[in-house]
């Protein structure tokens, strides 16, 4: 059965958006908008193209100013982006090192990173000698080094197959525990697979219309084979959703 109920308390608010408008010449993305997010955790969000996702992200992370309102959100994050912004000039090791100081250098974060992510071996690389997957490891893995509190991922798992996508994201939820996961994805299963919250959204202007709270620890959710069955709902829901991007 579905269940929606309330934003459940989770300790200390991480994020606070309150009453922010963005507008750009032909549309009013956001008009007012406010939501409270959590210290830690993963949240999903989910909406046509076009209703606001990545401009709320941009506006999270103060690459964006809001035309009003204020944003309370954590001055040091890492960002994943729909492209992803290598630096062709520098190898694979480099394109992630970049954002380690010299102690995580020689600690070997880099390499750790790369062969969890099954590029171990292509450190001395260029970006051009890699395929479109493994260029977005590469960017995931660069965002996943940066040791912030806020990490956004706006449609992170593009261009990934199947069994590469869930061993990354069981990467990524090694670090839901530490710090506050905010994820973009057109993708239904990814969300049951990753979320904690999950917010369904339209626009523009951006407003959720539906909030759903996933209370399974993701290591039973993935145990159980009834789990899908009983969430059945929240797929039609979201994949509704996806069905109008």
């Amino acid at each position: 059965m579905l269940v929606m109920i309330e934003a459940r308390e989770r300790g200390i608010r991480m994020i606070k958006l309150i009453e922010l408008s963005k507008r750009f010449p032909a549309v009013q993305v956001l008009d007012r908008f406010s939501l409270e997010l959590p210290e830690r955790g993963i949240m999903v969000f989910m909406g046509a193209s076009g209703s606001g996702k990545t401009t709320l992200f941009r506006l999270i992370s103060g690459l964006l100013p809001p035309d009003s309102g204020s944003v309370k959100a954590p001055e040091r994050c890492s960002f994943v982006f729909q492209e992803d912004r290598l630096l062709p000039w520098s190898s694979v090791q480099e394109n992630i090192e970049i954002v380690l100081d010299r102690q995580q250098q020689q600690a070997g974060i880099a390499q750790r990173l790369l062969v969890e992510l099954g590029l171990g071996g292509t450190e001395n690389q260029s970006i051009q000698e890699l395929s479109g997957g493994m260029r977005r490891r590469v960017a995931i893995g660069r965002a996943l080094a940066y040791d912030a509190p806020l990490l956004l991922m706006d449609e992170p798992f593009k261009g990934l197959d199947a069994i590469t996508k869930k061993q990354v994201m069981d990467i990524v939820t090694q670090q839901a525990p530490e710090k506050l996961i905010l994820l973009s994805t057109h993708d239904p299963s990814e969300a049951l697979y990753l979320g904690d919250e999950l917010y369904l959204l339209d626009g523009p202007p951006l407003k959720v219309v539906k909030h759903i709270v996933i209370p399974e620890a993701r290591s039973a959710r993935r145990a159980d084979p009834a789990f899908r069955t009983r969430y059945q709902g929240v797929l039609d829901i979201l994949g509704d959703s996806s069905d109008r991007s």
